[in-house]
């Protein structure tokens, strides 16, 4: 009995106990319907949570300085130049300067930075005998010094399959190689065996899965690497197609470097074969394609979603013979690519008489650029200049990852396979 009520006569008793059990009810009615009302007005704010939840969005701490606004998206910056060697650059004794010091603020605003070395790196003068010239084109090989700037930004990749890579033998593709990767500069296109040359550079930039593969086309294939023997990577020996496919499904951002040399050189019109292999390039999956090998610039083509530069021309070259005038021309391309497009920017260069890159006059930047537009409007693609700058842009569709990967500071997180 509660205590309360001791000492009451028992009619009392029950008409106050049958008092407090209508109260208790009301109590636990209100609270009952207090709980279902405040899950129904709820419920939408729990389903739109959760499904953020799973799209691998991600609030920023409270008071955090650094993180990144939430609909910063995931985007990666890539600057490609074309023909690059330090053949006659640096001619020793008090000619040491670096030769890309007039270009070199703008080597430095990306993420990744890509060149074509054409040709071979030396520790030091080879043996008679040691390099030779092939028929129908130069020997090219350069003493490592010049390695020393070619390395403009954290993660610089140097494509290696070229009609050059054979120059000095296996042992100039073995001292290339380490005299680059000494520096810092990945390689990718070359090897002992086919195998090795094959192999694909795979990066993380900015939360961005990144492969880079290179291949040469070229008739007749004597530069060729085979299952026993060394050269340059090339698209049916790696059975490209599926090359791209599995590292389009690993969720890789997939840029390809091709060395062109099945149509006539120091052409600003590409031949018909050139145009046939980039398509199928980017069919196979290709998000952007770099091309090189005519040594002028030629026009930008637009297929499947990706991008492809024809031909970037010569960047550091400098041959023995006087090259015309339009190979004296040359461009560097930034691609900033993000989810939903591809953003090509397309800046004029001019080589000088020391074959060395320098940003052109106004008038003769405006003249580089309205023939590349001329040329990739042969093609069916658009450029828009704006300034001294060619502009062209991709719609695309998003990665799969882009949906998951939850927003990140900006950092490198390299690997090399």
């Amino acid at each position: 009995m509660d205590c309360r009520f001791r000492g009451l006569p028992s009619e009392e008793i029950n008409r106050r106990c049958a008092g407090l059990a209508i109260k208790q009810r009301m109590i636990l009615g209100y609270f009952t319907t207090s709980s279902n009302t405040l899950l129904r007005c709820t419920k939408p704010l729990l389903i739109i949570a959760a499904a953020l939840l799973l799209l691998g969005y991600t609030f920023p701490p409270r008071d955090c300085a650094s993180c990144p606004a939430p609909h910063q998206p995931l985007s990666v910056t890539i600057a490609a130049v074309g023909d690059t060697n330090g053949y006659n650059i640096l001619q020793g004794g008090e000619d040491q300067e670096d030769p890309l010091q007039e270009v070199r603020g703008l080597l430095g605003e990306q993420d990744v930075f890509i060149f074509n070395f054409e040709g071979i790196l030396l520790s030091e003068e080879p043996p008679p005998g040691t390099c030779r010239r092939f028929p129908g084109q130069s020997l090219f090989y350069s003493l490592s010094p010049i390695a020393d700037f070619l390395h403009p930004t954290q993660l610089t990749i140097a494509t290696l399959a070229n009609n050059h890579i054979l120059d000095c033998g296996s042992q100039g593709i073995k001292e290339t190689v380490h005299e680059l990767a000494s520096r810092g500069i990945l390689t990718v296109g070359a090897g002992e065996n086919s195998e090795q040359a094959c192999k694909p550079v795979r990066l993380q930039v900015n939360g961005v899965g990144l492969a880079i593969v290179a291949y040469l086309a070229m008739e007749p294939d004597w530069f060729y690497a085979r299952s026993d023997q060394p050269g340059a990577a090339s698209w049916d020996e790696c059975v490209g197609e599926r090359q791209l496919a599995e590292l389009k499904a690993e969720g890789n951002i997939v840029v390809v470097a091709l060395h062109l040399h099945l149509g006539p050189g120091w052409a600003e019109w590409p031949s018909s074969d050139h145009v046939s292999l980039v398509k199928r390039v980017l069919a196979a999956g290709a998000d952007v394609v770099i091309a090189h090998g005519p040594h002028v610039p030629q026009g930008i083509l637009q297929s499947n979603g990706g991008i492809a530069l024809l031909s970037l021309g010569n960047f550091l070259f400098r041959p023995d013979y006087p090259m015309p005038e339009k190979a004296h021309r040359s461009m560097l391309a930034k691609v900033t690519i993000s989810p939903d497009s591809l953003t090509l920017a397309v800046l004029p260069l001019r080589l000088d008489d020391s074959g060395r890159p320098r940003v052109p006059s106004s008038q003769e930047a405006s003249q580089i650029l309205r023939d590349i537009a001329s040329l990739s409007a042969a093609l069916g693609t658009y450029v828009e200049i704006r300034g001294d700058i060619g502009y062209v842009t991709v719609q695309r569709r998003p990665h799969i990852y882009t949906l998951f990967l939850p927003l990140v500071e900006k950092n490198y997180d390299t690997t090399h396979q």
